[in-house]
């Protein structure tokens, strides 16, 4: 069975053999990264609206967001879209290990398609890349022929599993004493730098005590 920490390691090569299916656009603007990330929070606590209406109420909360609020949803997005160096990558990469040998939860599938891709994708273990590449192009197909009713399954459990997810990463911040973030990268990082601090203040001290 393809796990969804398999299907992460694979999509790059599937993006780039079915790049013109591509399910999502990069947003630069502070409004469309507003929605991107609290449309389906909102969504989940006013399950009877529809997405016009989630919009909407989207609308009102962004223009009640204070100017230094703002002013971290764009520092959020530059850093989103600025691209990082290779040596920037593997200090990330370096981190976000380090946090997962101390417990940081795994993200599940948290958006409608993935769960959908993950079901379709399932029990396809030992097979051929390029299979996988033509397989994952057709359920790309097939998922946006679905219909709205169709995918609302789908909708409704990765709103679960992004609900269950943050509620780990929120006890996982409490435990380690870290400041919450919803971004694995700014957790990873806080927990770095934590443990840099404690292994500085613990060297300092070893030469500070007295040699008997």
């Amino acid at each position: 069975m393809l796990g969804f920490r398999q299907f992460l390691r694979l999509k790059p090569t599937l993006l780039t053999l079915a790049s013109d299916l591509a399910t999502g656009v990069s947003h630069t603007h502070r409004f469309p990264a507003y929605v991107k990330l609290h449309f389906h929070e909102v969504k989940a606590g006013n399950p009877d609206l529809k997405a016009p209406d989630v919009l909407k109420k989207l609308s009102q909360m962004y223009k009640a967001i204070p100017a230094a609020e703002l002013e971290k949803l764009n520092l959020e997005i530059v850093a989103d879209h600025n691209p990082k160096s290779e040596s920037e990558k593997l200090e990330q990469r370096k981190k976000i290990l380090f946090a997962r040998k101390h417990g940081l939860p795994k993200s599940p599938p948290i958006t409608a398609y993935q769960v959908y891709i993950m079901e379709q994708l399932s029990g396809n273990k030992g097979t051929p890349i390029n299979a996988m590449a033509l397989k994952f192009v057709e359920t790309s197909k097939a998922w946006n022929l679905l219909s709205q009713q169709s995918k609302e399954k789908y909708i409704v459990q990765a709103m679960e599993n992004k609900l269950t997810f943050l509620r780990a990463l929120k006890q996982w911040a409490e435990e380690k004493e870290i400041q919450f973030s919803k971004r694995i990268s700014v957790l990873s990082n806080r927990l770095f730098a934590k443990h840099q601090r404690i292994e500085a203040k613990r060297l300092k001290e070893s030469k500070a005590a007295p040699r008997t």
